[in-house]
């Protein structure tokens, strides 16, 4: 299992390069991002053209939570060290979701590792917030936060939509 020590943090990492494209891209992924779940982003057509590295975030996955808070910054620091530790000085970067928040923030302390950017299903966060509350989700019952959570992925679950198909919502 390939792991890298980060300064305090062991950070759970995997890389392949299926099309010997040699050309690196660091895959930044979202909250629910854990390698161990599949398939994931190496059974994506990224890892076909890609030398394609995604590893598991602070607290997810195979890579623990720190004992002390941290900070957004904190998350983009450990992209640039996981570069650091693979001898990559500059790559193209890919986050989605939560990872699309941490790879803006990781352009902004390390603009020059940054290649190019695509930004995913992701917001800015910030004052400004995320895009939707997702922490009004938490308290509902189960049933009702299901519902909610499928209407806010594909927003062709429209209210007409969900009364003429009953049996598949």
């Amino acid at each position: 299992m390939p792991f890298a020590q980060l300064a305090e943090l062991k950070v759970y990492y995997e890389r392949h390069d299926v099309a010997d494209s040699g050309v690196p891209l660091l895959f930044i992924s979202g909250t629910g991002g854990d390698l161990r779940n599949k398939p994931n982003q190496f059974d994506s057509p990224l890892a076909q053209a890609f030398d394609l590295i995604s590893y598991d975030q602070r607290g997810l996955g195979q890579t623990v939570a720190p004992a002390s808070e941290y900070t957004m910054q904190d998350y983009a620091d450990d992209a640039a060290r996981l570069l650091d530790f693979l001898g990559l000085d500059q790559v193209p970067v890919m986050g989605v979701s939560f990872g699309g928040m941490v790879a803006q923030e990781f352009m902004l302390r390390h603009p020059d590792r940054v290649q190019l950017a695509v930004l995913a299903c992701t917001s800015a966060g910030g004052a400004g917030g995320a895009s939707f509350p997702l922490h009004e989700l938490a308290e509902l019952p189960a049933v009702e936060r299901v519902s909610r959570q499928l209407r806010v992925a594909d927003l062709r679950h429209t209210d007409d939509w969900i009364a003429s198909h009953p049996a598949q919502w």
